[in-house]
């Protein structure tokens, strides 16, 4: 059981990865950033051919505080392959404003 709860955070936070990109601006209190709030983005960032982000991953990426999440993706603790993916949410949900946000040693892509 320790090692699925474990999956699920690294998963979480692959996907806040994505979504801390996916914001334009600094966003208020009231804004996400749970990790939990972004499971509905996981199989969007998991393994080398990861499924198109649904709408409700795509309603999170919207939304997401790009501040908080870029402190969670600067930490390291969730595979290259998992933030490589993220990295691409925002573009994927329509979210081509931030390409080229900097976020520590990441950048969302063009």
């Amino acid at each position: 059981m320790a090692e699925i709860m474990g999956r699920k955070d690294i998963v979480a936070f692959g996907l806040c990865v994505l979504v801390v990109m996916a914001s334009l601006a600094a966003e208020t209190d009231a804004a996400t950033c749970n990790l939990y709030s972004l499971m509905p983005c996981l199989s969007a960032v998991e393994g080398a051919h990861p499924r198109a982000p649904s709408a409700s991953c795509c309603k999170v990426v919207k939304t997401v505080d790009k501040n908080c999440l870029c402190a969670q993706l600067k930490s390291g603790s969730y595979p290259k392959q998992m933030v490589e993916n993220a990295l691409l949410l925002p573009k994927k949900c329509g979210r081509t404003n931030l390409a080229g946000f900097r976020c520590g040693a990441y950048t969302v892509p063009h």
